[in-house]
């Protein structure tokens, strides 16, 4: 006979997940209204001066901010004063490895929209496209406010890769890094501060290089370009990297990136691919691996994350030598590679 807590709690834990949407759109109105940085981290705010400060109104910021409280983010006394937990905390745009930018990106329209018609990856559809009439990248050209704030959340993505990656990975020795597909170069400027006689060149799309703002190529030794990855990626580079990139797209499209790769590179050249590596079987300790990988499907369709021999079967079609798999201290992985 089952236990009864055991039933109850599972009962509980469910429906909280069940119910999950709500919490993410209270946390994105949260953190597009800045309220956690509004309230100094040890001291209490009333509902009145915070809603001021807001912009908004008090009675549904209290009743929001009431319903984050049940769920352990923010505190709201009898006497209407709002302060901080733990988890609140993690809102604010100062706090290390802050998800400030991620509760704005996960529930923004855009996502948001494609989440509610994920039925049609069912039948071979994309839910994006269901929902939207368009790709996410045209989208998101078309949505600069959405497209910029996707660039905060890679740039300050919770998973730590950006300083994982220099920690995990010896550049000494490679004078030229292109980051291919490299944002607005967050991940780029950690390596070279990590290793400064290294400079990079950041490869992306030209609406996203050209909103870098302008004092962020470390005094030079950054260099941007406009382009397709699909095409026309510059050569000369001693190492390429591809973080977070490949798994946006097919096995056909990464086919295209990897082959463009290998034509732009040296024989000495290595390339560097920075994804989740999943494991055989899911962990219910790691479900942000495969709520990724779901990510992954409600924006592009058939785009995925992928396991080693999966990665390997590509890299050899393309032309490359899988060299070897190195862990880092966040969920991401390095997948080395040279040309074949």
């Amino acid at each position: 006979m089952p236990d009864s807590t055991s039933t109850s709690d599972d009962h509980v834990a469910l429906e909280l997940l069940i119910r999950g949407f709500q919490a993410s759109s209270m946390l994105r109105v949260a953190a597009d209204l800045g309220v956690a940085d509004r309230i100094a981290a040890d001291e209490r705010v009333s509902i009145d001066v915070l809603a001021a400060s807001c912009g908004v109104q008090q009675q549904p910021l209290l009743r929001m901010l009431r319903a984050l409280a049940g769920l352990g983010v923010f505190t709201v006394t009898a006497g209407r004063e709002v302060a901080h937990t733990a988890r609140s905390r993690l809102l604010r745009t100062d706090a290390p490895r802050s998800l400030h930018h991620s509760a704005r990106f996960w529930a923004a329209p855009g996502s948001w929209a494609a989440w509610g018609r994920l039925e049609a990856a069912m039948t071979g559809g994309v839910p994006h496209v269901d929902a939207w009439g368009m790709g996410r990248f045209d989208y998101l050209r078309a949505h600069p406010d959405e497209a910029r704030g996707f660039d905060a959340m890679m740039a300050n993505f919770p998973d730590d890769r950006h300083e994982a990656i220099p920690a995990a990975y010896d550049f000494c020795g490679v004078g030229l890094i292109a980051d291919i597909g490299g944002g607005n170069g967050e991940a780029l400027r950690n390596i070279l501060n990590r290793f400064p006689d290294t400079s990079g060149l950041v490869f992306d799309r030209a609406d996203v290089v050209q909103a870098i703002p302008p004092e962020r190529p470390l005094n030079g030794r950054i260099q941007t370009k406009g382009g397709s990855f699909f095409e026309d990626i510059p050569a000369g580079a001693d190492a390429y990297l591809l973080i977070r990139v490949l798994h946006n797209w097919s096995d056909s499209d990464c086919l295209r990136i990897l082959r463009a790769c290998r034509a732009a590179m040296a024989p000495t050249a290595r390339l560097l691919i920075a994804d989740q590596v999943l494991q055989p079987e899911p962990s219910p300790s790691r479900p942000t691996e495969y709520l990724v990988d779901m990510q992954m499907m409600a924006m592009f369709g058939s785009a995925r994350e992928r396991n080693r021999e999966e990665f390997a079967g590509m890299l050899s079609e393309a032309g490359f030598e899988l060299r070897r798999v190195i862990p880092t201290r966040s969920p991401v992985s390095i997948v080395e590679a040279a040309p074949a």
